[in-house]
Parts: structure tokens; sequence; C-alpha cells
């Protein structure tokens, strides 16, 4: 019994219940952190995937007044609907806003929503509104970032910086509201800058 009890109290022995315990505590850590690994990695997983309820190639659609004439069209690469968030969004959109006399306002953007139950349209990057001279007023071309255009109000808005060019005039801002139907109006925000080109003289 005496040596049995030396044999447990020798430098050896305490080293081995050192190493085990050790041990223990590197496979309880190993186990605990693939634990919290899994529980990370399960909700991600879990999550569904953001897919369309339809997709429409070559989509183009013409709305038209109570009296049959057309008062906006919109034409779109691709447009893909999601009916959980109430919107649809575009590839490549064109606008046309006609107006009850005079040319049409032509938008075009590299990808644009259609929100509010086609309320409001938003085009976005790379957005360039046109509309050609005619014998009542002048060519404008309209560069942004993102555009807001409001079906009711007949209003074409943008909050981010706006550039207008018109017979080699130009104008810069901070953000527009054009009111594109008759009459055509525009109110712009911040100081705007100005640059008009030098008159041309007339032939003799």
């Amino acid at each position: 019994m005496r040596r049995h009890a030396r044999y447990l109290d020798s430098p050896w022995w305490s080293r081995r219940q050192t190493l085990l315990g050790l041990l223990c505590a590197i496979i309880a850590l190993s186990a605990w952190w693939l634990m919290q690994t899994q529980s990370v990695q399960e909700p991600a997983s879990a999550v569904r995937a953001r897919l369309p309820d339809y997709i429409v190639k070559d989509f183009s659609a013409v709305e038209t007044n109570a009296s049959g004439m057309p008062i906006r069209r919109l034409v779109a690469q691709e447009l893909r609907h999601y009916t959980d968030e109430t919107l649809s969004e575009l590839d490549q959109p064109r606008m046309e806003l006609f107006q009850t006399e005079g040319t049409p306002w032509r938008a075009r953007a590299r990808t644009g929503t259609i929100l509010a139950g086609g309320e409001q349209v938003r085009l976005s990057k790379d957005v360039e509104l046109h509309r050609a001279g005619d014998a009542h007023s002048r060519p404008a071309h309209l560069e942004t970032a993102l555009i807001d255009i409001w079906r009711a109000q007949g209003l074409a808005e943008t909050d981010l910086p706006v550039r207008i060019r018109s017979d080699g005039d130009s104008l810069e801002a901070n953000g527009m509201q054009l009111w594109y139907n008759e009459p055509t109006r525009t109110t712009f925000h911040g100081r705007a800058r100005i640059r008009l080109a030098p008159e041309q003289e007339a032939p003799p």
C-alpha cells in the first residue's frame, strides 16, 4: 500500500495528469468551436434567395388618357416583378412622356424600378432626358444619376446633381423638379451655374 502511494506521488504521475487535463481541455474547446461555427452557418444557408415572381423579356407598355391618346410609353430589355416587395426592376428602360402639343420627352437609363403600382418610375445610372426642339421651344438634354418620374403630377425630379444643355448653353444644379406637361416649368435646387454660348454674328 505504501508503494502504491509513493507511485501516485511521483513526478511522472503529476506530468501525466497535467497532459491528460490539457488534452481534455483542447478536445472540449474544439467541440465548442465546431458547434459555434455550425450555428453561424446554418441560418445563412437557410435564407431564401431573392427570386422574382415573373420575368418579362422585351417589355413594352403604353398608357392612354380617357380619350385614348397615349400619355406615356415604357419599354425595357427585361422586367422582373417581386410581389412581396410590390415593385418591378427594369434593365435598359426607355420612356416617352407625351404632351398635348409639341415633341415628347424621351428618357433612358441603365436600370429602373417601378414603384407604387406604376405611379412612380425611378430611373438610375446614366440617366438622360431629352426633348427635341420645335417652332415653340428649344431642344433640351438633361443628364443625372437618378430621377423619379411621377405619373399623376407629370413631374420628373432628382436631388442629385443635374446638367442641362440647350443650343450650346448649359446649366448645372444640385437638384431639379421638372413639370413636363404643358406648360413646362422647372425649378432648381441650390445655386444654379449657367454658361451661355457666345452669340454668332449674322452673315452679311
